[in-house]
């Protein structure tokens, strides 16, 4: 390892043009920050080093770092290649003034040019793993650091280059993979164990960490590869910290302390029997029962156990995630010392932390990793996966099995994280098939997840199993119920047994009207009319926006004289008036009763309030919905205890919800089977509707599991067992599509930032950007009066 080895004559780094101090940082020292940042990272986290250890199976954790440190060192050995240093024609000149070949560079990626010539040349290299397979695949996903992993080995010798310099080059590199392996004792002769999941994730952050202006430029081979490994040590702990990669962890780890007021109760009561090991955790209880607090002490538990480094929370909409968000700032301050690094990612948040110290312009361009740590960490949506805390929609989740750039370092932030799924039910076929790939790869790389629901049919609790490690569930009438399932394969439940903890008997009346196409009449308009005049809170839930838009002028021109608001709320509202009238929805129709509407008031709003939002209503109409989907709107009623003279006199009772069908039985038109295709669950839904009352929480899995049932209704219509025939049929071809886009390696890779990329993690909803606009003399002007041309 001498300091005029070969591969010192080639740099790594490089600024645009000369300036104070050193143009460019050599090659075989910026590799060396990187696995410095690893190495630094490795330690810190007890997490990490049980994970990758335990993928790796019969190696010990030491002998694990050394491999994953190598390999790290390896990931730009397609740099130690005139075609990349041809780059900064400056530092070239120096390092190599007998070499010029300008231009030449220009179509050569290094990360795929690495991986293609150490499959290429590994016998020269001196490599003689046991299984070269193995080898090459630990390369290929260090070779991938810049976003797509190579599918394949290709690697051509530069033309119109003399001999020399192309053997030069090769010398380098064999130089450098001898000395990297004598620095981290690896033997080369060794059988290599199968390659870590997380690898791939876990070098490309630690490459845009060793990118940062934490590590000086170094243009002199003047420290031996040892020494200077040992000296950015410090470097790297502090760039880490910086990052937010580091965060220290309080003593808190109960209900109490971490939601100081809160007592435990009911299901809250189970989390000191969990076992803290990887595992599978399906949470079912009802809604408001404490479900998110439960899971957040759990994780911190895990989180105190080493079991995860991070905690990410998935919700179906970005209403539900800004709401979550709230809450999970105030516990962050108990759970970590000095703050957390708690961020939001849906695509609409905004930056919430600084991270100028990245900010670096290279002779590279947009290839080079520091350049890409802006782009990369400065994007929340991606960012909220590599802090303590992350906030998401799901589509964040499935973007890291399908074909995106960076998709494994999404996926690396997921795995090294306790990851929470919130309203499970709530997710379509397609998106379940692309969430059983996300339990697949957490399996794989020793990652836990928790699944929380007020309850799930069956079929999907069996599904949801066996895409974690292929156990089985078996059925049960226990309710609320914890499930965890095992690295082992094994199963165990958690019940409540202290009868005072179980959840209080609720009853909530029903009453239906019939409407032609689900849509309402004179009669219907003037009831919700009256009762808003009696003081109450009432919500009117649609399937469709325009049922929604419809019936707020409807109501609107109805109570004109008479003092009643109207609200409206949807998901196709310009973002910035979105988050006005979500924060707005959640004051006046929410906990608080200092804040709260004075008098009635009427809310129309689609599926965006039936998930988390905290509200509380005194009356409900709903179009009808599956059944699942009906007790989460449900859920809205009477959701908190209030003294009597909080309620107006007619419904301070039970709660009522009035739930609108089609006049012709089985015809749901557009309000329904268009919106919700499984029409044996919506006449299902309607059948058990037709009595006065539903009685909570029994309701939840009896009436779930008779609607959800796999076997015919003895007085089920033929043309609804045909119609779900039929709608199996496409379930099964949507499943197909999710396992295609997951496992198609020729697929052409999307920006992670794109509409295309988004499009995919839905079926049946794909996104669509447009931006109003107004016209005034001639020019476009956006709603706010800027310039749009």
């Amino acid at each position: 390892m001498a300091e005029s080895a070969s591969y010192y004559r080639y740099w790594g780094k490089a600024k645009p043009e000369a300036g104070d101090g050193p143009v460019y940082h050599l090659l075989p020292y910026h590799c060396l920050d990187v696995a410095a940042v690893a190495s630094c990272w490795w330690e810190r986290s007890k997490s990490l080093r049980q994970q990758f250890t335990q993928s790796m199976q019969m190696v010990s954790e030491e002998q694990a770092k050394t491999l994953v440190l190598f390999f790290v060192a390896l990931h730009d050995l397609g740099k130690l290649d005139i075609r990349f240093q041809s780059k900064a024609q400056h530092a070239l000149s120096n390092l190599q003034p007998d070499a010029s070949l300008k231009n030449a560079g220009e179509d050569y990626y290094h990360g795929p040019a690495g991986y293609g010539c150490f499959v290429l040349e590994y016998l020269r290299y001196g490599i003689e793993f046991g299984n070269e397979d193995a080898a090459f695949d630990w390369l290929q996903q260090v070779a991938g650091h810049h976003g797509v992993i190579p599918d394949y080995a290709e690697f051509i010798n530069p033309a119109f280059v003399d001999e020399s310099i192309i053997q030069r080059d090769q010398q380098a590199r064999i130089d450098w993979i001898s000395d990297l392996a004598e620095l981290f004792q690896i033997d080369l002769n060794a059988t290599l164990e199968s390659v870590p999941p997380m690898l791939a994730g876990f070098c490309s952050v630690c490459d845009w960490i060793g990118s940062s202006e934490y590590f000086p430029y170094e243009s002199t081979p003047n420290i031996p590869l040892s020494s200077y490994l040992e000296s950015r040590r410090a470097q790297a702990e502090e760039a880490l910290t910086a990052f937010g990669i580091f965060a220290q962890l309080k003593t808190n780890k109960t209900l109490e302390t971490l939601f100081p007021g809160y007592t435990p109760q009911g299901l809250q009561t189970l989390v000191e029997q969990l076992p803290l090991q990887q595992n599978l955790t399906l949470i079912e209880a009802p809604t408001g029962s404490g479900k998110t607090e439960t899971a957040l002490v759990y994780a911190a538990k895990m989180l105190h156990a080493g079991l995860a480094e991070s905690i990410i929370f998935a919700l179906p909409t970005q209403a539900t995630a800004n709401a979550m968000l709230d809450r999970l700032e105030k516990m962050a301050d108990y759970l970590f010392k000095d703050g957390a690094n708690v961020v939001l990612a849906h695509g609409k948040s905004s930056l919430q932390q600084s991270l100028h110290t990245i900010n670096r312009v290279t002779a590279q361009g947009l290839e080079e990793a520091n350049q890409q740590a802006i782009r990369w960490l400065t994007a929340s949506k991606k960012r909220a996966f590599l802090g303590q805390i992350g906030v998401c929609t799901i589509d964040q989740v499935l973007l890291s099995v399908l074909p995106v750039k960076h998709k494994f370092v999404r996926g690396f932030g997921i795995q090294k994280s306790l990851l929470i799924v919130d309203e499970v039910h709530a997710y379509d076929s397609y998106m379940y098939g692309l969430l059983g790939k996300v339990l697949q790869q957490q399996y794989q790389a020793g990652g836990s997840v928790l699944l929380l629901s007020a309850t799930l049919p069956q079929k999907q609790r069996e599904d949801l199993a066996a895409n974690w490690n292929k156990s089985t569930v078996p059925e049960t009438e226990v309710y609320p119920l914890i499930t965890q399932i095992y690295r082992q394969k094994s199963l165990e439940t958690f019940a409540i047994s202290d009868s005072q903890q179980l959840p209080t008997s609720r009853e909530v009346l029903l009453e239906t009207w019939r409407l032609p196409e689900l849509k309402f009449d004179e009669f219907s308009l003037q009831r919700i009319i009256d009762a808003a005049k009696q003081g109450a809170k009432v919500a009117v839930i649609c399937n469709l926006v325009a049922d929604a838009q419809w019936l707020v002028k409807r109501l609107a021109d109805a109570a004109i004289g008479i003092q009643i608001s109207v609200d409206l709320f949807h998901s196709r509202y310009r973002f910035v008036d979105r988050q006005h009238l979500e924060d707005a929805v959640k004051k006046l129709y929410g906990k608080d009763n200092n804040q709260r509407a004075q008098g009635g008031r009427i809310l129309v709003a689609t599926q965006v309030i039936e998930q988390s939002l905290d509200l509380d209503f005194d009356w409900l109409i709903t179009q009808l919905c599956p059944v699942d989907l009906l007790f989460q709107r449900m859920g809205r009623l009477h959701r908190h205890a209030r003294p009597g003279h909080e309620r107006p006199q007619n419904f301070r009772s039970s709660p009522s919800c009035v739930v609108i069908v089609p006049e012709q039985s089985l015809e749901y038109g557009h309000s329904g089977k268009y919106v919700y295709q499984n029409t044996r669950v919506l006449w299902r839904t309607e059948q058990l509707i037709n009595r006065p009352s539903v009685e909570f929480p029994q309701a939840y899995r009896d009436w779930i599991g008779k609607v959800y049932m796999e076997q015919p209704w003895v007085d089920e219509p033929k043309s609804i067992t045909d119609a779900f025939l039929h709608y199996q049929d496409t379930v099964e071809k949507v499943a197909t599509m999710a396992a295609n886009y997951v496992t198609n390696v020729d697929a052409k890779t999307l920006s992670d930032e794109s509409d295309d990329a988004t499009k995919l993690t839905r079926d049946g909803e794909m996104g669509l950007t447009v931006l109003p606009v107004i016209v005034e003399g001639g020019q476009r002007l956006t709603l706010e009066g800027c310039n749009g041309q």
